[in-house]
């Protein structure tokens, strides 16, 4: 059973005495639960004249991956700066550095280049000067690309010397804001500044290369070694000759001359994209006479672009499925065609199993193929079934010992409180009153009576009890609250939820006691109770239990870890929760506490490290998520404990 809600409240504390164990030979590994079949998400952006690609992926354990793609096949993971996420790799030189950035946030965005051994180089970045956007480095290691200038937060081109000394490029006069995207070999960059494309010279000096006439916009994509400029004139593709006279570029679809041009070799042939039909578009290459040839996508893909080209005319960029995790890194070329450059990623898969009841039937989330997470349940292991098959927005967040199922069907983010019988039928549940617009089921017991909250349209949310036919009823709040949540309830029909910014109780029949939270912490989330009266939940960063005289435990947690919270505990005492974080990079950890309060780390899936686990019944098994050895998230059970490790 769920819930959570805050509380800022002083009350005595006691700490429960207790060991901290780590998994050992007798404590059994989860079950993988499955998810839905996701996609991999990547994009090439560089290429050099070696064959080396650079590029990004992502994956759902790991954000986004800074990733170089090797001329023998193998790709590498490129490393980042201490402290950082998520990095990209934007393009990549003659001679094998590679220049991105690293985000986190917490700094914001830093620029690196990464050299041909893997280590890396932060680029400097003066005071008042952040977010930077790495686009491109030449064969002498000068970087450029775009940074924002405070306090305005105005956009602008910027460029780094072989040293990591950045300077900002001037704009075209009246302009306030520009863009970097290019340099060639001599140091001369394109972008634009303004809503014009304009070259840099190797001087500093900026000049505006004219749109086609009739347009009066441009922008500058990609520079070769002798000054051609490719971009676009309006919508329209183009090419400027070195002296800056500017050509349009034939496009795919008659009577619709819009594409974009994004790199020139030196041998003035072109890569971008051209409009197709139904409003998307496909990459393409231009010969140096300007004949167009469009590359096509991946089987079942929708749409590609060109982003990168290098002198022997391989084409590297993106082509995309249907699905929002469905961009692959792609590379194509004369003799073979398109390559898929993603395929040895993990898929972007995640599901999360939120809670189990006595015959073993989990109920959690996956995301779809759309990238949308849908309610599902698993009666065994890889058997995943979709509990939305018409696709509609819902949440299935409890379930009985007869498998019915209470949560929400989400209506342009309005909720319904709804429950699903074990054959699927999905009935919502009725409001103690008419004019309300957003209601939810949070609990469930054996009985069949379910809990939750609801919110009138003139009024504050409220906790709501359904009795077994469906009437339902509000609780009370203490005297002077005006809001309240019903969280989870348990067979004897104790319920627990918040009134305002308080955890409390309400009995049986009806009446409510309040909950006391640890001394100073600013807020406390009751989330599950057993049988026994016995409440876990977390108050402040400490996970917590509440004896059935409400007096508050805090549980023990290992070394370092941080951000914990209790999510679950049974009629025998045992309880489970987790750590999102720790000190020295400590991973997300599932944890379980014995009756005693000895804590064990639960095991994540093989190759994996992070894990969460969200509920417990009454035979021990937990269910919550693991990282699996190829970064995807998937539910997991963790089987009843038969013995572990301490570590004293």
């Amino acid at each position: 059973m769920r819930g959570k809600f805050l509380l800022c409240t002083l009350f005595s504390v006691l700490l429960l005495g207790g060991t901290v164990t780590v998994a050992g030979a007798r404590e059994a590994a989860p079950v993988d639960l499955g998810a839905f079949r996701g996609d991999s998400h990547s994009h090439a952006t560089g290429i050099n004249d070696a064959g080396a690609v650079v590029g990004a992926y992502s994956t759902v354990a790991e954000r986004t991956i800074a990733v170089r793609w090797n001329p023998d096949g193998t790709h590498t993971r490129l490393a980042i700066p201490a402290g950082y996420s998520d990095a990209e790799a934007r393009a990549i030189n003659a001679k094998g550095f590679v220049a991105g950035s690293a985000y986190a946030p917490q700094f914001g965005r830093r620029p690196v280049v990464w050299r041909p051994d893997g280590s890396f180089t932060e680029l400097g970045l003066p005071d008042r000067i952040g977010n930077p956007e790495v686009t491109a480095i030449n064969s002498a290691g000068i970087v450029t690309g775009t940074v924002t200038t405070d306090p305005s937060r105005v956009r602008r081109a910027a460029s780094w010397d072989a040293n990591g000394v950045m300077t900002l490029l001037p704009l075209l006069s009246g302009d306030s804001y520009s863009a970097a995207t290019a340099i060639n070999d001599a140091g001369v960059i394109v972008g634009t500044s303004g809503d014009q494309a304009v070259r840099w010279n190797a001087d500093g000096t900026v000049v505006r290369l004219a749109p086609l006439p009739g347009d009066s916009r441009g922008s500058a994509g990609g520079i070769n070694n002798a000054g051609v400029v490719v971009g676009g004139s309006g919508a329209r593709p183009v090419r400027w000759a070195a002296d800056g006279t500017v050509t349009a570029l034939p496009t795919l679809l008659p009577g619709n001359p819009a594409g974009d041009a994004k790199a020139i070799n030196d041998s003035g042939v072109i890569t971008g994209n051209s409009r197709v039909a139904s409003g998307r578009h496909s990459a393409v290459i231009w010969d140096a006479q300007g004949a167009i040839t469009d590359l096509g996508t991946l089987p079942g893909h929708v749409q590609s672009t060109g982003a990168a080209i290098d002198s022997r005319g391989v084409v590297v960029g993106s082509s995309d499925g249907e699905s929002k995790f469905g961009q692959h890194a792609v590379r194509w070329t004369t003799p073979n065609g398109i390559t898929d450059l993603g395929r040895s990623f993990p898929r972007y898969e995640r599901s999360e199993a939120f809670a189990i009841n006595a015959r073993g039937q989990v109920i959690g989330e996956s995301l779809s193929p759309s990238g949308l997470p849908q309610p599902v349940t698993w009666k065994s292991p890889g058997a995943i079934e979709d509990l939305s098959p018409d696709k509609n927005r819902r949440q299935a967040v409890a379930i009985n010992a007869h498998g019915v199922i209470v949560g929400a069907d989400i209506i342009r983010k309005m909720r319904r409180a709804i429950r699903w019988e074990p054959d699927g039928t999905i009935t919502t549940l009725t409001m103690p009153e008419a004019d309300t617009d957003h209601w939810q089921a949070s609990g469930i017991n054996d009985s069949g009576v379910i809990v939750g909250s609801g919110r009138p349209r003139l009024g504050s949310t409220q906790p709501i009890r359904w009795a077994q036919d469906g009437t339902p009823v509000f609780l009370p709040l203490p005297p002077g609250e005006a809001s309240g949540n019903a969280n989870a309830i348990d067979n004897r029909g104790v319920i627990i939820g918040n009134s305002g910014p308080r955890p409390v109780r309400w009995d049986s029949e009806g009446k409510v006691t309040e909950l006391n939270g640890l001394p100073g912490a600013t807020y406390t989330t009751a989330t599950a109770l057993n049988n026994r009266d016995e409440i876990v939940g977390h108050s402040g960063y400490h996970p917590v239990r509440w004896n059935p005289d409400g007096g508050i435990t805090t549980l023990p947690v290992p070394e370092g870890a941080r951000t914990c919270e209790a999510r679950g505990i049974n009629d025998s005492g045992v309880a489970v929760g987790f750590c999102e974080s720790g000190a020295d990079g400590l991973p997300g950890q599932a944890l379980r506490w014995a009756p005693d309060g000895t804590v064990t780390v639960l095991p994540a899936l093989p190759g994996g490290h992070r894990t969460k686990a969200n509920g417990i019944n009454g035979r021990g098994e937990i269910v919550g998520e693991s990282e699996n050895g190829e970064g995807q998230v998937h539910a997991v059970r963790w089987p009843a404990v038969t013995g572990s490790a301490e570590v004293r």
